[in-house]
């Protein structure tokens, strides 16, 4: 019989590991067909987001002491399942057809730190008569410090002086997401003008307190080509997938729009891994690995 202190270590070990366990990946894959089986109507808009939430656990690092490269893959798999199940409520046990995973492509950019929280912003990227395309991009909470609070609030001119929020980390545009920009809001001068004290209250707070909204850090973008298939293997076009669960456009011609632009972005990606694609001879003369100079 193993002593107390080594089934303390087991445990502990158990415990480190324990997203990495057997059958922890089949329970987590269907706790979220479980969780939204209820859903009788998409609970996400087709153009809409869904964010997944996780953190970096000991079963999740690498070498260097971040998320693994096999991990992203299995979260994207949470994430997409998760969508889907929103997407297209009942889709497996009531409509009887499968979201078949076809091929991934990861664009890695910065590292995900260990032990830190991370979000997976997912959505239908694109689609064409086949395939569906879906963007999943990772990021972290960027660091910031905290606002000076040495300066009052100004009126000079009618123009509005504070202190702006110092940026510890550089934005890059690659971190805005154009579907979850936010347009910042303005303050109304004329509105100011109204109180004649140098320090004005919004909320209760001092206006040099308020922390403006700053885009996450991006750190990984993840693309994943699905088809919705019949059990005996016939495809389900995506245009009508979307109106039989249920979807309808906003506006007129608003897919059609959003599909061509995610089309044109996506599309030499789509001939990865095309085997019908026509790839013309190299003229370029291949060199002998063992004449090779290195």
């Amino acid at each position: 019989m193993p002593s107390d202190a080594t089934k303390i270590v087991i445990v502990l070990l158990a415990l480190m590991n324990i997203k990495s366990l057997p059958g922890v990946y089949t329970l987590r894959s269907l706790s979220y067909f479980v969780k939204n089986h209820r859903l009788t109507e998409p609970s996400v808009g087709l153009l809409e987001t869904a964010k997944y939430h996780s953190r970096v656990w000991f079963d999740d690092l690498d070498l260097n002491i971040h998320l693994n490269n096999s991990s992203y893959n299995k979260v994207m798999d949470y994430a997409r399942i998760d969508l889907c199940t929103r997407l297209f409520p009942g889709w497996q046990y009531r409509h009887k057809f499968d979201m078949c995973l076809a091929q991934t492509v990861l664009f890695f950019k910065a590292e995900v730190p260990r032990f830190s929280k991370y979000t997976i912003t997912s959505r239908i990227f694109t689609w064409d008569d086949k395939w569906i395309w879906m963007q999943h991009r990772f990021s972290i909470k960027r660091k910031t410090s905290r606002p000076k609070k040495t300066l009052p609030v100004i009126l000079a001119d009618g123009e509005l002086i504070k202190d702006e929020d110092e940026v510890v980390e550089e934005e890059d545009e690659d971190d805005i997401d154009p579907i979850e920009a936010k347009v910042p809001s303005s303050v109304v001068p004329s509105a100011v003008a109204e109180s004649s004290l140098t320090q004005v209250g919004f909320g209760g707070k001092h206006l040099n307190d308020v922390i403006h909204e700053i885009p996450d850090k991006l750190c990984c973008i993840g693309y994943s080509r699905m088809v919705a298939k019949f059990p005996k293997g016939k495809t389900i076009v995506p245009a009508k997938l979307f109106e039989k669960m249920g979807h309808q456009e906003a506006v007129p011609g608003e897919w059609e729009q959003y599909r061509l632009l995610g089309l044109s972005l996506i599309e030499g990606m789509m001939k990865i891994g095309d085997l019908t694609t026509d790839v013309p001879p190299s003229t370029r003369r291949l060199v002998s690995p063992t004449r090779a100079k290195i």
